[in-house]
């Protein structure tokens, strides 16, 4: 602990843009939830693809738990996605931030926990941040709370410390993962990346795709970013300024990645918890030239200081992030290959009822090389065929003009990408029966028998090549059964 003690200097985070955070990730937490809140019926309910009655069944471990799975019916997911959105309402404004905070990051849990089979990284990154926000003032600046108080606070070491290796230790472990030969040697998963048309956004994506050189140059610099990041993140620095350039990089690499590849909420959930780097000086900057601008004598950005920890919670704070920090540690550490130890059972229970689960392995070992699209042939009584996706009486088995633009959202597409993995082979008769049933519930004049559902697989070679499109029958169901 004096170890810690002796650090503090090095490791203090600005109140500020703690704060700015905690306002960046409210609006990231409503976003997500309109966007998920769009399919509350077919994501959440029984009524949907992914029914309470199988969730137990696949993929959930001891300890998980969900306040969605007391029942199956659309209203109870709207009550909890109204609480939920008014919990992230709170934590924008700054009210009562300790105890909305806590709150959010159980509501969190139990909705990624609801349909494990539609998140992706970011969501675990969310997750725990929002875990860390419990031990952090952010609510010293910008909120209804630093109203009420003017004590002057310092943010707890250990929680400081406990963000400042979260941030890190994605960056660390992602590069570590990273083994194949497209990052390390041939330097091509920029290429391989873009390749896939269900991720390749139009215009930038689109340019950079034609360009084979900048490809290779822009692995070079992802790959040499990730790696830098830790370091500058770790190192002692009084003023932060190491700090401030690992958040600029930050910053530029994820622009690059959401202006280039459709990955939902991913690159902005990066970018916001981020905000947390900005050291003091930078923030005192910015303060003065927002004050220039606008001419203003006093200050836009109000020293508020709030007692958001009293020194009853300190010695608790302390402890609790230790335990998240090693905890952690061993999780991410289990990801890598060499590393041959694993958490007891008992220790497990721990990790999966916190959700502290997470893997950075972000497109590694190697990039992805196969996609393709999905062919909805159905079949009426008197076997017809019938497109269910282009709506017509022919079954097109042809690559639609945009792969991209099949997918209604990011939540959508990730649960397509799990479709094609044999070992979640699971959800491909759960997702074909909802398919079959949505259709014939929204045509009642076309009502269709069964569903047969087709994956046209393709690989992506060298030199802007794919492979003939294999066709693969994912699964055939039938409306009686």
């Amino acid at each position: 602990m004096k170890i810690l003690v002796r650090t503090r200097t090095f490791y203090q985070l600005d109140l500020r843009a703690l704060s700015l955070m905690r306002i960046g990730l409210a609006l990231i937490i409503l976003a997500d939830l309109l966007i998920r809140g769009s399919d509350i019926s077919a994501m959440y309910t029984d009524e949907g693809w992914w029914p309470v009655r199988v969730v137990n069944i696949f993929g959930f471990k001891t300890g998980y738990w969900s306040l969605h799975l007391l029942s199956g019916s659309y209203t109870w997911q709207l009550i909890l996605f109204a609480f939920h959105f008014m919990m992230a309402l709170f934590l924008l404004a700054g009210l009562r931030t300790r105890v909305i905070t806590t709150l959010l990051w159980l509501l969190t849990i139990s909705l990624h926990n609801r349909n494990l089979y539609i998140n992706q990284s970011g969501d675990d990154l969310l997750r725990l941040m929002l875990f860390i926000g419990i031990f952090l003032p952010w609510n010293a600046y910008y909120s209804i709370d630093s109203k009420k108080r003017t004590a002057s606070i310092r943010s707890s070491h250990s929680a400081d410390l406990a963000y400042l290796l979260l941030i890190a230790s994605v960056y660390f472990f992602t590069v570590n993962l990273k083994s194949g030969p497209e990052w390390r040697q041939d330097f091509t998963a920029i290429y391989y990346a873009l390749s896939l048309e269900q991720l390749r956004l139009p215009f930038m994506g689109e340019w950079i795709y034609h360009s084979p050189a900048l490809m290779k140059a822009l692995t070079v610099f992802v790959y040499l970013i990730e790696l830098l990041l830790p370091i500058l993140i770790l190192f002692p620095s009084r003023k932060g300024h190491l700090r401030l350039i690992a958040f600029l990089c930050l910053l530029i690499l994820h622009l690059g990645i959401g202006t280039t590849l459709y990955v939902g909420l991913f690159f902005l959930i990066n970018i916001v918890t981020a905000i947390g780097l900005i050291p003091s000086f930078a923030m005192d900057a910015i303060e003065k030239k927002i004050k220039m601008l606008k001419g203003k004598r006093r200050s836009l950005l109000p020293r508020y200081r709030t007692p958001f920890q009293r020194n009853i919670f300190r010695p608790a704070t302390r402890y609790i992030c230790l335990f998240f920090i090693l905890l952690s540690l061993f999780v991410n550490l289990s990801t890598l290959t060499w590393f041959r130890y694993e958490l007891a059972d008992a220790m497990n229970i721990p990790v999966n009822t916190f959700r502290f689960n997470q893997n950075w392995g972000m497109f590694s070992p190697n990039i992805i090389k196969r996609e393709g699209w999905f062919v909805h042939y159905g079949m009426d009584s008197i076997g017809r065929q019938w497109d269910m996706i282009r709506n017509e009486d022919y079954v097109n088995f042809e690559k639609p003009k945009s792969i991209l633009k099949m997918h209604k959202s990011d939540r959508w597409r990730k649960l397509t990408e799990n479709l094609q993995r044999e070992d979640m082979y699971f959800l491909r008769p759960l997702y074909c029966k909802y398919l079959l049933r949505r259709w014939n519930k929204k045509h009642p004049e076309k009502q269709l028998n069964s569903l047969s559902l087709y994956y046209m697989e393709r690989q992506t070679l060298p030199g802007y090549m794919y492979s003939a499109p294999q066709k693969k029958v994912y699964c055939v169901c039938d409306k009686s059964l």
